[in-house]
């Protein structure tokens, strides 16, 4: 094939990929990313949604075998190490009576809260095997592993992040390159297509890599030439809405102008919200609206958007500042935190 020949074929596949990426609504990936596996939500060829899957950290249902660092009766608790620089928290009642634990001792554990601000993961050593497949083995077993290895790991886990943090109706198939993951997901979920064309990764089809940059950069710029400024401090997430390059046409007002940079910040501060998967209270300093009706028009927005979002959101009342509150119900960590730990 002719140079000329080749550059057109390369280039008509370029923009069929183009158009698949941007024209589809409503697509879930699955693939990897600087070695670690992620979900991700796409929709209309923007990236709604993503979520770290697959970070190798203990999560609700897992079995691992731990290391007691340190007994502290006076506190009634044992610190543990679970994994290779990871502290935990055991509380004594949650071993089981007639285990007399000492400094150096392992022993299987499953965790019941995640690590976060500050706080270590807490874990219980009550394992229930008789719900675990193959629980009168695995107990038998968990005496002669070492430490940090894993007894149990729930193969759900993935089932339960699509079935929490992603509605039904958001997406029409399933896309993966991991052909284990496409193999497990076709038992409970509709169409599940593996992906093959290792010359053309998801990732770059997607234009993944650019969605988490801009998931994890400070400011995100509007279409109309406004953005919005993230800063977040132990209490809370303050988003900015700013005018930026925003220049309205000649005959609009001011007040009209301000509504329309809002209106838009509205809707991609809802995108954004959830795709860096931000909870509890996030304060927004929209541009200030004198105009009662313009305030009504732009908490409607926000509250549509919102509702649109699998986890619960609510919308506080504007303030004559221009100040709205939100709470955002916490699932999972956030996008950053997930990120920051590997």
């Amino acid at each position: 094939m002719s140079r000329h020949k080749l550059q057109s074929a390369e280039k008509n596949k370029a923009m069929q990929l183009e158009e698949l990426r941007t024209s589809e609504k409503g697509r879930l990936i699955i693939t990897t990313l600087k070695d670690s596996k992620f979900l991700f939500l796409v929709c209309d060829g923007k990236l709604k949604s993503c979520t770290l899957i697959d970070d190798g950290s203990i999560n609700p249902g897992d079995v691992v075998i731990a290391l007691i660092r340190d007994v502290k009766k006076d506190i009634g608790a044992c610190f543990i190490e679970y994994a290779e620089g990871c502290d935990g928290y055991l509380p004594l009642d949650k071993i089981p009576g007639g285990i007399n634990i000492k400094q150096g001792d392992l022993i299987p554990v499953s965790i019941t809260a995640q690590a976060q601000k500050g706080k270590r993961a807490r874990f219980t050593a009550l394992i229930n095997y008789s719900k675990i497949p193959g629980g009168d083995e695995l107990k038998e077993r968990s005496a002669h592993l070492a430490k940090f290895n894993y007894l149990y790991r729930r193969e759900s886990r993935l089932r339960d992040i699509i079935n929490k943090n992603i509605k039904k109706n958001e997406y029409s198939e399933i896309v993966t390159d991991d052909h284990d993951i496409c193999e497990l997901l076709k038992k409970d979920f509709g169409t599940v297509r593996e992906y093959t064309d290792t010359a053309f990764p998801l990732a770059k089809l997607y234009s993944l890599e650019s969605g988490i940059s801009e998931a994890l950069s400070r400011q995100v710029w509007l279409k109309s030439g406004g953005y919005l400024v993230f800063d977040h401090t132990e209490a809370m997430t303050v988003i900015d809405v700013n005018s930026g390059k925003y220049t309205p046409s000649r005959n609009t007002d001011k007040e009209s102008a301000y509504l329309t940079v809002n209106m838009e910040a509205a809707a991609e501060i809802c995108r954004q919200l959830r795709l860096r998967n931000l909870s509890g209270i996030i304060v927004v300093d929209f541009i200030n609206l004198n105009d009662k009706k313009d305030q009504e028009i732009l908490l409607k927005l926000l509250k549509d958007e919102s509702a649109k979002d699998p986890l619960p959101v609510s919308i506080v009342d504007i303030t004559a500042l221009g100040l709205v509150e939100i709470t955002r119900k916490k699932e999972l960590p956030s996008l950053y935190e997930q990120i920051k730990k590997q």
